[in-house]
């Protein structure tokens, strides 16, 4: 009969966080955005109830301030559900969040 020896598990970082961590939004970030938003939906101004990663994290979106903002349930279901309202947050992220110049056209509701 033979001995298994158990080896003990390492106690060193991961290099990498885990994949249900990759673009999480850490505390801090998300006390800056929540601030930085004054606790209001971006997009109706309702009080925030989630925080939306505008470039979702399933397309390797971080969990940066840049790429995060604060939206109530109503606005947070049409972003995932409606084209149109999920440009109105690619557009407001590079016009507000980034600041970069864009063509002629508007931010509409």
């Amino acid at each position: 009969m033979f001995q298994l020896n158990a080896v003990p598990k390492p106690q060193h970082r991961r290099r990498t966080p885990r994949k249900a961590a990759r673009g999480a939004f850490s505390k801090k970030t998300r006390q800056s955005i929540i601030e930085r938003d004054r606790g209001l939906c971006v997009r109706c101004g309702a009080r925030y109830e989630e925080i939306h990663h505008v470039i979702y994290r399933s397309h390797n979106g971080a969990g940066t301030e840049d790429n995060g903002v604060c939206v109530c349930h109503a606005c947070h279901e049409l972003a995932h559900s409606k084209e149109e309202v999920r440009r109105w947050f690619e557009h407001y992220r590079k016009v507000i969040l980034l600041r970069e110049e864009v063509g002629p056209c508007h931010m509409k509701s």
